[in-house]
């Protein structure tokens, strides 16, 4: 997902992401700036002007029609002042996110849920894995991780194998937590076409979190 989902086009947010683009690709155009932010193609080339005066771009004219644009010392030194924002900010949403989810997992393993096997291999996922990976008194053991992904199956996901659905049949658990958000119901109805107790499903997310 882009991080333009998740944090609202602040003048700074967005001049961290002109002059970001900018760095990364000397030859982007107004237009794809334009389509990456979410602004119109006239707004691009008044930022673009307006960070020229202040010395964070340089211009160069490939033609009377073709303006490049690129980073000064002064812009490099400024985007990296932004990039420092970006990065505190997000790092205070990941926190927040942990924390949840530790006090998630807590309540689970209260409940008497110690083994368990994770249902969706995706960014979801994780998050939790890590969580877990990084509290050892946390009382919870994960036996497993499944995903009817293919391309996933026998990869890995912070350190654990990524398996099929078969493992369900065949290793010790108390339960299975649904870790995904967009396959949330799919996984649900996977489950129950399995047979699974669906007093052994957990969900974080979801209608379905009455059950747990």
């Amino acid at each position: 997902m882009p991080i333009t989902e998740f944090f609202s086009m602040t003048p700074k947010f967005k001049e961290f992401l002109i002059l970001d683009l900018i760095d990364r690709n000397k030859k982007i155009t107004q237009r794809k700036i334009s389509k990456e932010i979410s602004v119109s193609v006239s707004m691009v080339n008044q930022y673009l002007e307006s960070y020229t005066e202040e010395g964070f771009l340089s211009k160069e004219y490939k033609s009377s029609k073709t303006v490049k644009y690129f980073l000064t010392d002064k812009g490099k030194e400024r985007k990296r002042v932004l990039n420092i924002g970006y990065l505190s900010a997000a790092q205070k949403i990941y926190t927040q996110a942990k924390e949840e989810i530790l006090e998630f997992l807590k309540s689970v393993s209260n409940k008497g849920f110690k083994k368990l096997i994770f249902y969706g291999a995706g960014e979801v996922a994780e998050i939790f894995l890590q969580t877990i990976n990084d509290n050892n008194k946390l009382n919870i053991d994960v036996v497993g991780v499944i995903d009817d992904d293919l391309l996933k199956q026998d990869k890995k996901i912070c350190g654990f194998k990524i398996e099929s659905s078969s493992i369900l049949n065949n290793k010790k658990h108390d339960g299975v937590l649904v870790s995904s958000y967009t396959n949330n119901e799919t996984i649900h109805n996977k489950l129950f076409e399995l047979k699974y107790p669906k007093e052994k499903i957990i969900y974080f997310f979801g209608q379905y979190n009455e059950e747990v």
